[in-house]
């Protein structure tokens, strides 16, 4: 009786040929098929893929972070030089324009020259004392006649008017 058996391991082989070698029986070597080609063909194809990926995100052109403790220790940089007060003085001497009420970010706030032309109607928010010089936003000093704002930057605007940004000073 000739016919393949399929062996999977040493024991499994060791105790096929004491079944069936008898002295009157051999059993041909040759016809003994360990399936060890096809255990590490199905585990190449097992790794196939995660290799691939793998390769994939090593030759990605995405930096590398950056590493949480450096070897050795950076200088901290200097501190950035004091900023100049954005403050204007009293009389403004500087080369920025007064806004134009016409322009589109002043019409766009409702802004006036003189906060008493503010329209009550379609800024109801508008109380009376309400001024550009108490508006927190407002970065002229106390008693100036124009100062800074940064809802329009680049220009100034007149201590006594106002616009719908209005903000209580702290």
């Amino acid at each position: 009786m000739r016919g393949r058996l399929m062996v999977k391991d040493i024991a499994t082989l060791h105790a096929s040929l004491q079944y069936a070698g008898s002295p009157r029986q051999t059993v041909d070597l040759y016809l003994l098929e360990v399936p060890m080609h096809s255990a590490t063909r199905r585990r190449f194809l097992e790794i196939l893929p995660l290799t691939g990926v793998t390769l994939m995100a090593a030759c990605s052109k995405t930096p590398e972070p950056a590493p949480l403790a450096s070897p050795s220790p950076t200088p901290m940089p200097a501190p950035p030089p004091e900023a100049p007060p954005a403050a204007a003085p009293a009389t403004p001497t500087t080369n920025a324009p007064m806004l134009d009420p016409k322009e589109p970010q002043a019409l766009a706030l409702g802004y006036v020259d003189d906060a008493a032309n503010a329209d009550k109607a379609k800024y109801p928010k508008y109380a009376s004392g309400n001024l550009c010089s108490n508006c927190a936003l407002y970065q002229g000093k106390a008693g100036d006649a124009a100062g800074g704002c940064p809802l329009f930057p680049g220009k100034q605007v007149t201590a006594n008017g106002w616009c719908s940004a209005w903000v209580k000073k702290a």
